[in-house]
């Protein structure tokens, strides 16, 4: 099955395939990976893997950095609101403040969804009271209708639609806060009644109340990477990527291989997850001992993975470091023996050589320098075509080259001729 793999690897392979259990692989992979990491062959890739796991938990950092930053952002645009006051909006945006200076020993994704989801809170009991500029860009807040299934109490004739601002304060008291506006409607079945003692008419009313909620929060680059594998089938399409991204799958093995040491990792306080499928979405973020603790129970069936699982996605590692061997010993192969490059001035060469022994077969009794000029001048016109201009001494070589004459009748030839019709190279 492998072909480029050390056999010490392989050994060590089979060994696992004879294990009994899921837990005695497991508490190998250490070793496993050891070797890998020490083993003329595999270290070179499994090294180049393991730079990657770092170099991805610097741009994880990073990205955490930037995330709580915009967050504080927001947060400060929070407070400008009019409404930040108001005693259900104070709590919520103090609660997502402090929530970016708790962290409770959280893996960075699960830290910064539980920052989300109170800023998400604080946004709410803002928008209650309606859309705002302060959302522009980062929110969408959209308007819903709630009936209190009460009658409004008596207004005049000239009220319609949405009550004035400071009405609405009039209300509060009666009807609840966080709300951006009433939509006021006559209750026409009851129709219109007069004072008693006179005064001016009334009418009615049936009041809805109308409230901002958040329909979405547009989040910036640095958090959708954090937050790449949440979402209702985030699980799943991880699951695909593990399978076939070969950094993916090693990380992943790396954390199995923390299984024998798993109950000195320190969990979150706030984290019980009630399924295998809720563990495996944590594990992914980070929050790995519930995850590994799943291969501790008794009943095979509660393990996240079969044994027969497990050991495909080893044989897979395997397959995919194989493929990166042999890529990198391409590379060397092609190092040693570089192609060689195209001479270029043998090529113009020939060029010059193929025309110039037309040239000799119309007159062979023209003189070298004739026959130069004749040359130089068909490089000017264009009938020839070369990478670069060589100097006149050049062009006389490839003259004398194929100059088709023996050598008796070349000393009878005229050696050159007047000086004054020479053609002069430009290069010179």
């Amino acid at each position: 099955m492998f072909k480029h793999i050390p056999e010490t690897i392989l050994t060590e392979l089979n060994i696992m395939h004879q294990m009994e259990s899921t837990g005695a692989i497991l508490q190998y992979l250490p070793h496993f990976f050891h070797l890998l990491a020490n083993t003329k062959g595999t270290a070179f890739p499994v090294s180049l893997l393991e730079a990657d796991l770092k170099r991805k938990e610097k741009v994880l950092m990073k990205n955490m950095s930037e995330a709580k930053k915009w967050v504080m952002e927001r947060i400060d645009k929070l407070k400008s609101s009019p409404f930040a006051k108001h005693p259900l909006v104070t709590p919520s945006i103090e609660r997502a403040e402090n929530s970016l200076h708790f962290k409770d020993n959280q893996p960075p994704g699960i830290f910064l969804d539980r920052i989300i989801s109170s800023l998400q809170l604080a946004v709410t009991s803002v928008a209650s009271f309606g859309n705002d500029p302060l959302f522009d860009g980062w929110a969408e807040i959209g308007t819903a209708k709630k009936d209190p299934n009460k009658k409004a109490p008596h207004f005049t004739k000239q009220i319609k639609g949405v009550l004035p601002i400071e009405n609405r304060w009039e209300l509060a008291d009666h009807f609840g806060h966080g709300v951006h506006c009433w939509e006021v409607m006559p209750i026409k079945d009851l129709g219109t009644h007069e004072k008693r003692g006179g005064g001016k008419p009334y009418i009615n009313h049936h009041i809805t109340l109308l409230y901002g909620y958040v329909v979405k929060l547009i989040f910036p680059s640095c958090i959708e990477t954090i937050f790449t594998w949440k979402g209702s089938n985030g699980l799943q399409r991880w699951r695909e990527k593990r399978d076939s991204d070969l950094p993916i799958l090693f990380g992943f093995l790396k954390v199995l291989s923390n299984y024998g040491s798993y109950q000195t990792i320190k969990e979150s306080s706030f984290l019980r997850p009630k399924t295998i499928q809720e563990a495996e979405e944590l594990c992914i973020q980070g929050e790995i001992r519930p995850y590994l603790h799943q291969f501790s129970l008794l009943n095979r069936e509660d393990h996240p993975l079969s044994q027969a699982q497990l050991l495909n996605l080893i044989d897979t590692f395997l397959n995919m470091v194989e493929i990166r061997i042999t890529q990198h010993s391409s590379k060397l192969q092609q190092a040693r023996c570089p192609i060689p490059k195209k001479d270029l001035r043998k090529t113009d060469k020939n060029k010059a050589l193929e025309w110039l022994k037309i040239e000799w077969m119309k007159n062979k009794e023209i003189a070298h320098d004739t026959m130069v000029d004749r040359l130089m001048r068909a490089l000017r016109n264009g009938e020839i075509e070369l990478t670069k201009d060589y100097k006149r001494a050049t062009y006389k070589k490839w003259v004398k080259f194929v100059d088709p004459l023996s050598l008796s009748e070349k000393l009878r030839r005229p050696k050159t001729k007047n000086i004054k019709n020479r053609v002069v190279n430009p290069s010179q």
